[in-house]
């Protein structure tokens, strides 16, 4: 059943009920089912609440009377708030972590991607599929920031650019981004924006966030994925002198086998996790996350 469009008050409302019904429990908002089903392991005594995205959240989380109300906060993907430092980051009861930019960042961020390609590669040396991993990362990084200036742009801009009409295989050519054409494509059908002008623009964003061997910030996690199985068959080729084995792990739903790979142990060493134990504290006795793995 997909989550209803709720407003801000209505979820606030939610939340009173829930609230007067159970006054240990601790609720958490988050930002959809996804969110919801990952983080139901890690929980202790509280309740992930998913809703319809961050921006929904946030207003919530600002209204006066939710925030007079107990052990309640909510979980988000930072996004490019993290670059641009925004003041939605200071909202009370607002988690997130100050590294990664979203979830699936996080999940790369992890042992996990060599967890998933080892046991999906088993016949090949464990040590060889972590060398690998580690370069379709990097490599798969390294083109998502040169797509996250765009996005950084858009952000920034609010020019409304149509990311979901891009296909990752139209512009990538091998370990190659063709910048040009993003621009060509992006400005298609959107009045008073050229692709000069936008190359223009990333240009000076390029100057103001210089790029480093990759800055994780500056790259949705999503769109890593998603290149990452685009590149991964002549990676793997030069890698091992193989074609890529068709039962592998691009026959399969990469975010979904990170999250099954992800583990306790892993989560314990993000931010994000820093950042819930701090509210944990300060918020006594409600709790998040549960105390062992």
């Amino acid at each position: 059943m997909p989550i209803p469009e709720c407003t801000p008050s209505e979820i606030v409302s939610e939340l009173i009920i829930v609230r007067m019904m159970d006054k240990r429990k601790t609720f958490v908002m988050v930002e959809g089912k996804t969110d919801r089903a990952l983080w139901v392991e890690y929980m202790a005594d509280c309740a992930p609440f998913p809703t319809k995205g961050k921006d929904v959240i946030i207003d919530a989380l600002k209204t006066p009377t939710l925030r007079g109300l107990p052990g309640i906060a909510a979980i988000v993907d930072s996004d490019y708030w993290l670059i641009c430092q925004s003041d939605e980051l200071s909202t009370d009861n607002l988690l997130y972590d100050d590294c990664c930019p979203d979830m699936e960042s996080i999940l790369l961020n992890s042992p996990a991607l060599k967890k998933v390609l080892r046991l999906t590669f088993s016949d090949y040396e464990p040590e060889q599929i972590h060398e690998f991993a580690e370069k379709l990362k990097k490599e798969a990084l390294r083109l998502a920031e040169e797509l996250g200036y765009f996005r950084l742009l858009n952000h920034i801009e609010d020019y409304g650019l149509k990311f979901k009409e891009i296909h990752f295989e139209e512009f990538i050519d091998g370990l190659k981004l063709d910048r040009d054409w993003i621009a060509r494509r992006l400005a298609e059908n959107k009045r008073g924006i050229s692709s000069e002008v936008l190359l223009e623009e990333i240009g000076e964003l390029r100057e103001k966030y210089p790029q480093e061997e990759y800055n994780i910030q500056l790259c949705r996690g999503k769109d890593v994925l998603e290149i990452m199985t685009v590149i991964m068959p002549p990676l793997f080729k030069a890698k091992f002198g193989d074609d890529l084995p068709p039962q592998s792990v691009l026959n399969m739903e990469l975010t979904g086998n990170l999250r099954m790979s992800y583990e306790y142990g892993y989560f314990t060493e993000t931010s994000l996790f820093s950042c819930i134990r701090k509210w944990e504290s300060d918020n006594p006795p409600y709790r998040i996350i549960r105390r062992k793995g």
